[in-house]
């Protein structure tokens, strides 16, 4: 009878025992993982619907042939059909009254003004929103980074370098070398990573990467989220539903996209040709008839980068996510890349591109619906990348991407 008291004295001591080291270990986890750096909260979009996702305009107004001069073709000639060539829906700004916030009137997003001098792993740059709500920054607190549709919404053309209307958005830079590294993250990350590239700037071979716009030259990359340069953010707020597509297959050989209110073709050409020749292509379709039409186009830059699925890449991490990068009521042309691997085409747009400051419009933009690659077949800056080449072949150093292939839009 004696023992029993102590066993039960034991049998408390050691629940209490056993008490003290899972608060001891809790301690520890605790800990551990408040040293780990929060990934970046992913605001949810709203649904789609018809006219959520209206294109605002390059605003180029110029016209160029393939050495930069200054031509003005019409239809039937070589070079018509270029972006400026077309009407589009005008940008419109409204500055608020403490100049911290600018409202667009087109896509219903409200943007900061200025931005956070520093610069930023993708990952902390949660930080930077977390800091805009608290101060209820403008007289709001739902800030949120922007995804890298609505980030490009911004892009504006009109001249260049940089490539965003500084009579509203702030953009600071020392000289034409900072301007170069003017790149602001988005929201999306890329679902592919980093190939095994030579050179670089710090980033590795296997590197997760994020989506952002270089404002200073007018690209859209995919950089690594936690090496080699950081970068900047601008946030903003409003209209869940940008960038949002929505799709309606016509089974007619066409696809409209009820967001933005334009008609694709369902197929692309199905061979690579120069710019010139691309639009070329639109004319002959128009004259005839193509699927019933007769106004189609070649895209402009941000029309096509309308129509990118950035949830897709050829060589994503998750097999749900591999192909194209484009929605899979469309089909695009299998090709075999630079390195021999299997992969999908660039896409010309009707928009020129000027490669620095002083230069001429000798380039035009593409769009990466494959993997945007190195020359050896890697993954450089992601499938939906936004870069540029020479329009025709033989007419300056630097060809790269001369050949690509179209996909014809035109207004639904």
């Amino acid at each position: 009878m004696k023992t029993k008291p102590n066993q039960q004295i034991s049998l408390s001591v050691l629940i209490v025992g056993l008490i003290l080291l899972n608060i001891n270990l809790a301690g520890c986890k605790k800990t551990t993982t408040s040293s780990n750096v929060a990934d970046l909260q992913i605001v949810p979009r709203a649904a789609a619907y018809a006219g959520c996702y209206p294109i605002v305009g390059t605003s180029q107004t110029g016209i160029w042939g393939a050495t930069g001069n200054s031509i003005t073709p019409v239809l039937g000639e070589a070079f018509f059909g270029q972006d400026a060539q077309f009407t589009y829906t005008t940008p419109a700004y409204t500055k608020s009254g403490e100049g911290l916030t600018v409202k667009d009137e087109v896509t219903g997003l409200t943007w900061q003004k200025s931005y956070d001098v520093g610069t930023y792993y993708w990952a902390s740059i949660q930080t930077v929103v977390d800091n805009l709500n608290t101060q209820n920054y403008g007289g709001y607190n739902d800030w949120r980074v922007p995804t890298i549709k609505e980030l490009y919404s911004l892009w504006n053309g009109s001249v260049g370098w940089p490539y965003i209307n500084t009579a509203y958005f702030d953009i600071k830079y020392i000289d034409e070398q900072d301007l170069s590294h003017a790149i602001f993250w988005s929201s999306d990350k890329y679902t592919g990573v980093l190939g095994n590239i030579s050179g670089g700037n710090g980033e590795t071979a296997g590197d997760e990467l994020a989506f952002g716009v270089n404002f200073g030259t007018g690209h859209i990359k995919s950089y690594s989220i936690s090496s080699g340069p950081k970068h900047q953010v601008r946030c903003v707020r409003g209209n869940l539903s940008y960038g949002v597509n929505l799709f309606q297959n016509n089974n007619d050989g066409t696809i409209s996209d009820l967001a933005t209110g334009l008609m694709w073709q369902k197929n692309d050409n199905g061979s690579g040709m120069d710019w010139e020749h691309a639009l070329a292509y639109a004319q002959t379709q128009n004259t005839a008839n193509y699927l019933g039409h007769n106004d189609w186009r070649v895209p402009n830059a941000k029309e096509l980068q309308s129509l990118v699925d950035y949830t897709r890449s050829p060589y994503a991490t998750k097999a749900a996510n591999v192909g194209p990068a484009i929605n899979v009521l469309f089909s695009c042309t299998s090709i075999l890349n630079d390195g021999g691997k299997a992969d999908y085409p660039y896409y010309w747009t009707s928009t020129s591109a000027i490669a620095n400051p002083t230069g001429t419009y000798t380039n035009a933009w593409y769009v990466a619906f494959g993997q945007a690659e190195d020359g050896n077949g890697e993954n450089l800056h992601g499938a939906g990348a936004v870069r540029f080449d020479k329009k025709t072949v033989g007419t300056g150093a630097g060809e790269e991407r001369v050949l690509n292939y179209i996909r014809l839009v035109r207004n639904n």
